[in-house]
């Protein structure tokens, strides 16, 4: 005690210390910034990905998909939408600091000649062109003088910079995949040569499992020398309790009562094709005849109606129609159809507020046991970074992003899919690396095995056969047909009768014609064989216009592999932050 109030001086002065200090850092408003958590949705070798460039490039996408498509994108939908966002800001951050490695810049002179030059950008050219193609030079100069366009000026000079830099970049792309005359000749050659041949195969799966041995030690060496084989991503596995938002019959019934209500307007109306279009049909108005056993099944009925009749309301999927009998001629009739989908709102609001109730009492009494007393059946469910498809559940990106958030045995908030809402527990996260052999035995096991089947088989026949000279020898003494197969070209990767070989094919090429050639080791057999045939191509027969096809379709082929490298190798060389999930919690 004696010793406590000896110490309570110093202790009250720390406190007074400690209390000033919070009170000055809460003057400097210090707290504000710490909770408020990054300014930016992530970064790339320190350049940021600004929260206003992602929110921008997301409503292109879903304004553009709206515009195609008549709808607004669906929850998964959206989700990959962002996921495709993220990668192309992350990889056009990734080629900022690629150009500037390059030393591809644009100087303020360029600016100044892409602005007053003799041949401005077409920015200018946009913005201050005359109808006869010549520039208002005028007018552009008196804006350039005037203070307050100056902040515009910023703005125009940044665009015309960033064009440029992107026009250079694209010419240093261009000149690394330019397509030689050589290489064009040389697909020339390979498309258009061609051979025939004669051969006779001894397929691996002759060799039988009780002919192989394979140990513990061989599994294992297999599976350290291809581990990346084996490689996976951080996995969860977790189980769930689904709500569905499918319509009921509540809702269907109150649908064809809603779509009821048109039915005497749309008999008496003289302008169907306006009708359906005014009131959201979700099937287009078409007036075109139709054969009778060409309608749809959904749509029998109209067979027997009269023209200008209306049905009763119809159900067909998800959807309510009533069909009207707009025409007939013959065996031919036509028809309009007024069509709503199904909805379940009132269903999705239940089925939520059921997700929400059924989470807030498995944090309280247990996730198992919420759903035994309540009657809802628990699934299981495996997902793995990056792989956006989930068993049971379809592809949900959104699924994969609550799992990021949640560690081991932690109760998910209601996470809401397309066509239910769920509720999660995770029970194991598995954090990236080698899959172990016990996980992946059989599968190895398998390699190990097929890999000693082709080493038997290859050893087996060329130990009887290494010494026979013709096909026909060893046809005789192996009791197998001789197989024939014609029009092999030397690009190609299949041989009819024999499945794809494009190592064979590689043979057949390098081989002699009449030469017995063999044992040779394929895909799935072991091969001996003869070119009976070979035709080589002619240059001369190579047009300006072919050139030009294969010129276009290796430079795409070139610039595709080109680009997809360039982009692995930037991801794999440039250090990304992410703050998404910290900016979801905020």
């Amino acid at each position: 005690m004696e010793k406590m109030r000896g110490a309570t001086g110093p202790v009250l002065w720390v406190l007074v210390f400690a209390f000033g200090i919070l009170f000055m850092l809460q003057d400097t408003d210090v707290f504000s910034v710490l909770q408020a958590g990054p300014r930016s949705m992530g970064e790339v070798d320190g350049r940021p990905i600004m929260q206003n460039d992602y929110n921008q490039r997301l409503n292109q996408f879903t304004e553009n998909y709206t515009r195609q498509t008549g709808n607004p994108p669906s929850i998964e939908q959206r989700a990959n939408f962002e996921e495709l966002v993220w990668n192309q800001l992350v990889v056009e951050r990734a080629l900022e600091g690629e150009m500037e490695r390059l030393g591809i810049n644009v100087t303020d002179r360029e600016i100044v000649q892409a602005i007053l030059g003799d041949n401005p950008d077409p920015i200018i050219r946009q913005l201050f062109g005359r109808p006869d193609g010549s520039i208002d030079r005028a007018t552009l100069r008196a804006l350039i003088d005037q203070p307050e366009t100056q902040s515009d000026w910023i703005l125009i000079e940044d665009q015309i910079r960033e064009n440029r830099r992107q026009q250079k970049l694209n010419q240093f792309m261009q000149s690394s995949i330019m397509v030689t005359n050589r290489e064009i000749e040389q697909d020339f050659l390979r498309t258009n040569t061609t051979a025939s041949v004669s051969f006779i195969r001894f397929p691996y799966s002759d060799i039988s499992d009780s002919e192989i041995q394979v140990s513990d030690s061989e599994l294992r060496a297999w599976h350290r020398e291809n581990a990346k084989q084996f490689e996976r991503e951080r996995t969860w596995n977790f189980r769930y309790v689904s709500f569905s938002k499918a319509a009921t019959a509540d809702d269907t019934a109150r649908a064809l009562q809603d779509i009821a209500i048109f039915r005497n307007d749309f008999a008496s109306s003289t302008n169907d094709s306006m009708f359906v279009e005014m009131n959201f049909t979700t099937t287009p108005y078409s007036g075109s005849l139709v054969e009778r056993d060409e309608v749809p099944s959904a749509f029998s009925v109209v067979l027997d109606m009269e023209i200008g009749e209306v049905s009763e309301p119809l159900i067909r999927g998800n959807e309510v129609a009533l069909v009207k009998k707009t025409g007939s001629e013959g065996n031919r009739l036509s028809f309009a159809v007024l069509s709503r989908v199904i909805a379940a709102d009132r269903t999705i609001t239940r089925q939520q507020n059921n997700a929400e109730d059924f989470r807030e009492f498995a944090r309280l009494d247990g996730f198992e046991r919420e759903a035994e007393q309540q009657g809802y059946t628990i699934s299981e469910a495996t997902a793995t970074k990056g792989a956006p498809f989930v068993p049971g559940l379809g592809e949900s990106r959104v699924t994969l992003r609550a799992l990021e958030r949640l560690s081991r045995n932690q109760i998910s908030p209601v996470i809401e899919l397309d066509d239910r809402f769920i509720v999660l527990i995770v029970d194991r996260i598995t954090e990236a690396g080698v899959r172990p052999l016990d996980e992946v035995r059989q599968q190895v096991e398998n390699a190990v095995r097929a890999e000693k089947r082709r080493d038997l088989m290859m050893q087996r026949v060329r130990d009887q056969y290494s010494g026979a000279g013709s096909l026909d020898a060893i046809a005789e003494q192996s009791q197998r047909n001789i197989q024939t197969a014609s029009g092999i070209r030397m690009n190609g990767t299949t041989i009819s009768g024999a499945g794809r070989e494009p190592g064979i094919i590689g043979a057949i090429f390098g081989t002699q014609p009449e030469a017995l050639a063999g044992p040779l080791r394929g895909e799935n057999a072991a091969f001996f064989i003869v070119v009976t045939e070979r035709e080589d191509a002619d240059l001369a027969d190579l047009t300006s216009s072919e050139r030009d096809r294969i010129r276009t379709r290796l430079t795409q082929q070139k610039t595709r592999t080109f680009t997809e490298q360039l982009v692995e190798r930037l991801q794999e060389q440039v250090r990304i932050k992410d703050f998404r999930q910290q900016l979801m919690m905020l």
